[in-house]
């Protein structure tokens, strides 16, 4: 039932406003002073009012309190309607009912400020109401009448833009485009063109009245138009005048143009832009969640409006070369069908019986020198056919826009929890896959096959789908560039990390986080975070604050390990961008806690995308290769490094910028697909977006850890103690020395003690657990010091 409810309560919300805007419509547009209300017992319990008698006394309060400011509560129903039908999430609690009624007040202030004696209907309702008559004669009091005027007219601009959260930008840009619109289509001037033509219509009329009936023995005169037509000398001067005002016309319309081009050119660095393709998505995702805007699909770049398309003669030339070419190595057969693609053409080969197939796959670099191809590739037999595919390179080739995949209906399913864009299949049919199924991804390419533009792109098409509330993201990149461009989203769970040190860090905070998540699921008795989601989602109130007041004990008693979730937890997606880099210097604390995240993560909502350039044996290990199913192969240098990846050969032989082979979990081979395009303009407005909605909160416990690196002694950052800030808890060869001055203190910090004997925080704060535990100083009490107990010290 719940699941049923949580499906429909948008349009339940929605069309519960709708009604309520149209009953509250009827109401007032009917309103009737003399019908039964609060100041009224009309005539019995009869009114007139099209809502009945409940619609008079509404009505009635409406008006007779806000004045015809009582309309705004209309347009706020139907605006919440509009709202809840496009998707956006509606909290009663939201502050957005606040500024409604702070408008309301302004407006009828507003109307009773400039017509404060003027009645309506019958001489009974202020324009403003009582609200606002008594709110305006108050301020005139206090300001003067031109005073009030500022204060309220401003007043109403900054509750316009608080209400529905748009910057006045926004708010014009529906007029503005309004007004371009008609400027571009010169409706101006079509207005002006049809009056003046009336204009001189009439005046050649009354010419031609004076001069009376004498030009009809006058020789008529004919000239050819451009449809052959002849015409008499009346409407010879007709058109002639006419053209005369059409000319200055066009002549104005030709200046208009230069003008429009000129401020186009000094916009843009070109003088003419190419022309776009609108791009339209079918599917009406959720425009807001809660307090969060989502990114707008008019965020990325339309693509260009002509698409390349192969020429049919090409495709016969190539499969009468490709038959030609196999019967000279004896490989007798024929093409069934081709395949053609943005970037490739796969055509289906059918071999005679006694063909063996490990002949055709020979012959590679063979076919390509006689296709003229700079690459081809035998895919070999195609599960459920009786062909073999051999892929060719297109002559032109097609780029896959990023903008044209996110806008399928797929996309925003509900069934793909953290959809992924592969990209276009070899016959153009998009792809879009489900991270959280696969659920770890292994990605590889050398330089210039694409591989930072598809991370790029998988990260921003969960940041399409996902609010920080419900994603979370770790980036770790040593090259220091390619995640830079993410690192101010509100996402983000650590600061984008790019010292190995600090990476491996990041991991074992990653694993801790995991075994929590773990505890939290087992506690509630579900498998899976889904299952878990939904339950804590549904926990009252009191429960809620039940398990709240069970971790604080478990906090006060010392056993932090034992504290659990009892709240929706949102996925955690991990991107490493270059493992061969960690593993260079950390490989023994960068690849256990890989190895422990992509084995059992999966079911609490933790997944892993691991890219890197070099494939080798000692980067991608056997355990990192067994638990990672879902691979993709961009362009590599070897044969040896393609199979590293998909355990198969063919990625050496891929063209660079995106094209790639997708190995799906739990399919035998893998498949060619060309990844998107996405710019870094693109990429940099929807971070914006983002960013301009809110800043990151970092993980309290893992920025500790981090900031182990950042200050205090050297040898500290190396330890598993205080390196990582996961390590068990050992002796400290300075304890004796600090706890002889902390007996000489009344209150003591971390802090403090950082600064006196320059340490770094998390050994500090190791320290200030230590001396809780022993009795050396009290609990914690908030952010004040700690006092020190050991009073006998002192006294000695």
């Amino acid at each position: 039932m719940n699941q049923f409810l949580k499906k429909f309560r948008q349009d339940v919300i929605a069309i519960s406003f709708l009604g309520m805007g149209l009953f509250l419509a009827l109401a007032l547009i009917s309103y009737n002073p003399f019908d039964p209300s609060m100041n009224s017992i009309g005539q019995g319990l009869k009114a007139t009012n099209y809502c009945g008698i409940v619609g008079s006394f509404l009505a009635d309060m409406l008006y007779q309190f806000f004045g015809l400011a009582a309309w705004v509560v209309v347009g706020s129903c139907l605006r919440m309607a509009y709202a809840s039908f496009k998707g956006e999430s509606l909290n009663l609690k939201n502050i957005r009912f606040v500024w409604a009624l702070l408008l309301i007040v302004n407006i009828a202030s507003l109307l009773s400020l400039y017509l404060p004696n003027t009645k309506v209907f019958h001489d009974q309702i202020y324009l403003g109401g009582l609200l606002g008559l008594g709110v305006s004669q108050a301020l005139m009091r206090a300001f003067n009448s031109i005073g009030v005027q500022v204060i309220l007219l401003s007043l109403m601009a900054v509750l316009v833009v608080f209400y529905f959260e748009k910057s006045l930008q926004e708010l014009t840009e529906a007029p503005r485009g309004l007004f371009a619109m008609l400027k571009k289509k010169k409706v101006g001037d079509k207005i002006a063109a049809f009056f003046a033509g009336m204009f001189v219509k009439d005046t050649k009329k009354a010419k031609a009245a004076k001069k009376g009936e004498a030009k009809d023995d006058k020789p008529k005169t004919v000239f050819p138009l451009s449809d052959k037509k002849f015409v008499g000398k009346d409407e010879e001067e007709e058109g002639e005048e006419e053209d005369e005002l059409d000319a200055a016309l066009a002549a104005d319309a030709e200046e208009d143009d230069e003008d429009e081009a000129e401020e186009e050119e000094e916009e843009t660095p070109a003088v003419k832009l190419a022309q776009k393709r609108k791009v339209v998505m079918k599917a009406k995702p959720p425009r807001r969640i809660e307090n969060w805007d989502m990114p707008k699909l008019a965020l990325l770049e339309d693509p260009p409006a002509s698409r390349i398309k192969i020429d049919k003669a090409e495709i016969q030339r190539k499969a009468d070369s490709l038959v030609e070419k196999l019967k000279n190595f004896s490989i007798e057969g024929q093409i069934q069908d081709a395949k053609p693609g943005p970037l490739v053409t796969m055509y289906e080969f059918k071999p005679n019986a006694d063909v063996k197939i490990s002949k055709i796959s020979e012959l590679e670099d063979d076919l390509s020198l006689a296709l003229s191809s700079e690459s081809v590739r035998v895919v070999g037999h195609i599960p459920g056919t009786d062909v073999v595919g051999i892929e060719t390179a297109n002559l032109k080739r097609e780029t896959v826009y990023y903008k044209d995949l996110i806008a399928e209906d797929t996309f925003w399913s509900e069934d793909l929890a953290l959809p992924m864009a592969v990209g276009r299949a070899v016959d153009g049919e998009p792809k879009v896959v489900d991270l959280r199924k696969m659920p770890h991804l292994l990605i590889a390419g050398t330089t210039g096959s694409g591989k930072s533009v598809f991370v790029g792109s998988i990260i921003t098409g969960l940041l399409f789908r996902h609010s920080p509330k419900t994603l979370r993201l770790v980036l770790i990149d040593p090259k220091m560039v390619d995640l830079a461009p993410f690192s101010s989203v509100p996402h983000l769970v650590l600061p984008h990390v790019t010292e190995p040190k600090k990476a491996a860090t990041a991991l074992k905070w990653a694993v801790r986080e995991m075994e929590k998540r773990y505890k939290s699921l087992s506690k509630f008795g579900v498998g899976k975070i889904e299952a878990f989601n939904e339950k804590t989602g549904g926990l009252s109130k009191t429960e809620v604050e039940e398990h709240e007041k069970i971790n604080q004990e478990l906090e006060e008693g010392k056993a932090k390990l034992e504290q659990y979730y009892y709240q929706p937890l949102p996925f955690i997606v991990i991107v490493v961008d270059e493992l061969a880099d960690l593993m260079i210097v950390e490989k023994q604390n960068i690849e256990e806690p890989i190895q422990r995240l992509t084995q059992k993560a999966r079911a609490c909502g933790i997944h892993l995308i691991v890219a890197t350039q070099s494939p080798r044996k000692d980067v991608v290990t056997g355990l990192i290769k067994t638990n990672i199913p879902g691979r993709v192969a961009l362009k590599v240098a070897s044969k040896m490094d393609s199979r590293i990846i998909i355990d198969d050969s063919g990625a050496e032989r891929l063209l660079p910028n995106g094209d790639m082979l997708f190995q799906a979990p739990g399919v035998g081979k893998p498949t060619r697909h060309h990844g998107p395009y996405l710019s870094d303009k693109e990429i940099g407005n929807v971070v914006k977006h983002w960013a301009a909605q809110a800043e990151p909160e970092y993980d309290p416990l893992a920025m500790r850890a981090l900031d182990g690196f950042a200050g205090g002694d050297g040898a500290e950052a190396g330890d598993s103690g205080g390196g990582s800030g996961f390590g068990d808890e050992e002796y400290d060869e300075r304890y004796d020395e600090i706890l002889s001055w902390a007996s000489e203190q009344k209150e003591i910090s971390a802090s403090l003690i950082q600064r006196k004997f320059r340490l770094g925080y998390p050994r500090a704060a190791r320290l200030i657990e230590i001396f809780e535990k022993e009795g050396v100083v009290g609990p914690a009490n908030g952010s004040k010091p700690r006092q020190v107990l050991v009073s006998s010290f002192r006294e000695q």
